[in-house]
């Protein structure tokens, strides 16, 4: 089986389309999602330590593939830098990957998926401009020509200019600057005396410290505090990830945390980059994203859970894509073999993937 989910173009925001392929003859659509992060279980009330099973909005089936209409109560509560397993009772268990969603609470716009826009705002028509008002040009009043003779032409009258009326204007000038000048010096006085922090002195340099046996013996705790801010890998992987995240850097990140004695936080952050660097088409990728589900490998998988076909899938990806055939074809044969072991010991879904391997 091979499992994903994606927005419903149809509904917008908060509602999703589960497709799994794989799967017919379905009559019950309730299924059980797991997250991989911390192993519980989605039911109505969020994620619970026990397994419940979910029942879609909505379903249909063909004859290998069925689509589940999930709404906000399974969305919401995914993440996209986590790993998921669905089950469905009857007919097995693989990985969900998750793809492009939209939550409930996101309105306005086009959508990440690119089905949603919003409702557009009528458009306005401006208020039509008031007619101005007729201006009436004033009338000519006709002023009457004097008579020449009687007209009498008087000189203009002189204001005789004193020392006191023009010096007045400047006087005022210069005591507005003269006070304009003190008020400046008053701040400056107040910040520098009052505001202002004074500069605190460099500290001197500390002696350098001879090294001795008791310094040595608490060195080890010192380096264990030296930098307590240093982020945690799974941190450093999701900020891989929110960038550019070119996939040859995400490998090259993931490798060193592949190894015998990793934490289960350095499994899932690598599993994190792997992923997402197979499935941008890096071929070596894919072979390290096969063996976490493969359940023959022996390295740390942290919480992601066993899966032959998801580890069939990614070996059959990485060969055609080029990666060292003996490697990828050596861990396909070992799958081979556990696959029948396990269809012996009435493992339904051992027998399935034996029944499609090609």
């Amino acid at each position: 089986m091979r499992a994903t989910i994606a927005v419903d173009p149809s509904r917008g925001p908060g509602y999703g389309i589960i497709e799994i392929e794989g799967v017919g003859g379905i009559s019950s659509p309730a299924f059980v999602l797991q997250r991989a992060s911390d192993g519980k279980c989605l039911s109505s009330g969020g994620w619970q330590e026990s397994e419940t099973t979910v029942t879609p909005n909505d379903w249909n089936a063909t004859d290998s593939n069925l689509r589940l209409n999930v709404g906000p109560e399974v969305v919401d509560e995914l993440d996209s830098l986590d790993a998921y397993r669905i089950n469905l009772p009857g007919f097995g268990a693989c990985a969900m990957s998750v793809g492009k969603i939209m939550y409930s609470n996101i309105s306005g716009g086009q959508g990440m998926a690119g089905g949603y826009k919003a409702p557009e705002a009528p458009a306005t028509r401006p208020d039509p401009e008031p007619d101005p008002m007729p201006v009436t040009p004033p009338k000519e009043i006709p002023i009457p020509e004097p008579d020449p003779i009687s007209v009498q032409v008087e000189p203009p009258l002189q204001m005789a200019s004193t020392p006191e009326t023009s010096g007045n204007g400047s006087g005022k000038l210069i005591g507005l600057i003269a006070v304009l000048v003190l008020l400046l010096c008053a701040g400056f006085a107040l910040w520098w005396f009052v505001l202002r922090e004074p500069a605190t002195p460099a500290l001197p340099a500390t002696p350098e410290q001879t090294s001795s046996p008791a310094a040595s013996a608490t060195s080890p705790a010192q380096g264990a505090n030296a930098n307590p801010s240093e982020k945690s890998p799974l941190a450093t992987a999701r900020e891989q990830l929110r960038g550019e995240a070119l996939p040859d850097v995400s490998l090259a990140m993931a490798k060193p945390m592949r190894k015998a004695d990793a934490k289960p936080e350095e499994s899932d952050a690598a599993f994190l980059l792997l992923e997402d660097a197979a499935q941008k088409g890096n071929a070596e990728a894919m072979l390290l994203v096969g063996q976490y589900y493969d359940p023959t490998a022996t390295l740390p998988r942290g919480s992601i859970p066993v899966d032959m076909t998801q580890a069939k899938r990614w070996y059959d990806e990485a060969l055609q894509k080029g990666q060292d055939k003996a490697q990828a074809q050596s861990s396909l044969d070992k799958l081979k073999e556990y696959a029948k072991a396990e269809e012996t010991k009435g493992n339904a879904e051992a027998r399935a993937l034996l029944q499609t391997w090609k």
